[in-house]
């Protein structure tokens, strides 16, 4: 645990001035102080930036002028700067090494934020399967009696189809740890992503999870090359954002799938109450959760999630917004080459 970075930075001065009065009370031959000042320099890992290099300098200009203090009767000056410099370059490993440890702190200290990250959106995206299959399941516990053999077999799909997706994540998680970079890998496939939307536009229909929403794209394939089960999620994530935050103004979602610049475009606009200018630049951020997000639901990573999934495949997400009129997302995917 790090106390107040500036009560160790006094510290720090203290006992720099401290060594450097006992350094010039004594004889020059006395090398004892030049190798006290490591102690101050292994202090400094108790900043929450740590600034060795800074305190090794301070302590070899401090080391030669202590140096020329008082000269010394009994060894010649070049012994004396002889001894004084191995005392200084004992300064600089013990500053090299305070570096390196803060490195190490760092980067286990991100390596352990990475994993409660990963551990959190895993948590999100399966969450979000097993409401499909909660929500099928309750539907057929309630129409049991009326059920038709047909309406039975399309909510199992529905059921199975959810399942799927569970095992395809924890798959790919498996996959990522064999690899030890924690990422998930991307299946790349030819994917018309009008016929994607629809399907995930009817399926959130049947679990009563979206609201009024208005598809609008051309009779063309709209084509793109990538993994089809991250691009449900990302899109789903998206959506259901969209429905949770304009629930309350009961507009609908709009929905255009086109062509731009080479790369299909899905552009999501809800009329919702819109994000603030001054948190617009933080929605991306995990765990972050806006003044509007309080009353609903969330843990702050749908977008952090959407635009992982987008960066993989090589795409653009930009986020429009007029506070008090709705909110616009924008996903920008390249196009298939053989679209």
């Amino acid at each position: 645990m790090f106390v107040s970075t500036r009560s160790v930075r006094a510290v720090i001065w203290l006992l720099l001035g401290s060594i450097f009065l006992f350094d010039i009370w004594t004889h020059p031959e006395n090398v004892s102080a030049c190798f006290a000042y490591a102690i101050p320099i292994f202090v400094s890992l108790f900043e929450l930036q740590p600034r060795p290099f800074l305190y090794a300098a301070t302590a070899t200009a401090l080391s030669i002028a202590g140096s020329f203090a008082l000269p010394s009767s009994e060894l010649p000056l070049t012994a004396v700067l002889a001894n004084r410099f191995i005392a200084i370059a004992t300064q600089w490993v013990v500053a090299v090494l305070v570096k390196v440890q803060y490195r190490r702190q760092v980067d286990m200290q991100q390596q352990a934020e990475y994993q409660r990250r990963f551990v959190a959106i895993l948590s999100h995206e399966i969450g979000t399967a097993l409401t499909t299959i909660t929500g099928q399941a309750y539907r057929l516990a309630k129409l049991s009696e009326r059920i038709s053999p047909s309406d039975l077999k399309a909510r199992a799909d529905k059921i199975r189809g959810a399942a799927e997706r569970i095992e395809g994540i924890v798959g790919r998680v498996q996959f990522a740890s064999s690899l030890g970079d924690g990422t998930i890998p991307v299946e790349r496939q030819r994917i018309d992503v009008t016929v994607l939307l629809t399907k995930l536009l009817e399926q959130l229909k049947e679990d009563q999870r979206g609201g009024p929403i208005e598809l609008h794209a051309s009779s063309e394939p709209q084509v793109v090359e990538g993994d089809e089960m991250l691009l449900r999620q990302l899109f789903e994530n998206v959506v259901l954002n969209s429905v949770k935050y304009s629930g309350s103004f009961n507009a609908p979602i709009s929905i255009d799938i086109a062509t731009h610049a080479g790369m299909v475009r899905v552009a999501i606009a809800d009329r919702g109450g819109g994000i603030a200018p001054d948190e617009l630049p933080r929605v991306r951020e995990p765990y972050y959760r806006g003044k509007n997000s309080k009353g609903t639901s969330g843990a702050g990573l749908g977008l952090y999630f959407v635009e992982r999934i987008v960066e993989a495949h090589s795409g653009r997400l930009l986020i429009e917004t007029d506070f008090g009129k709705g909110t616009r997302v924008i996903i920008d995917l390249p196009q298939s080459r053989d679209a």
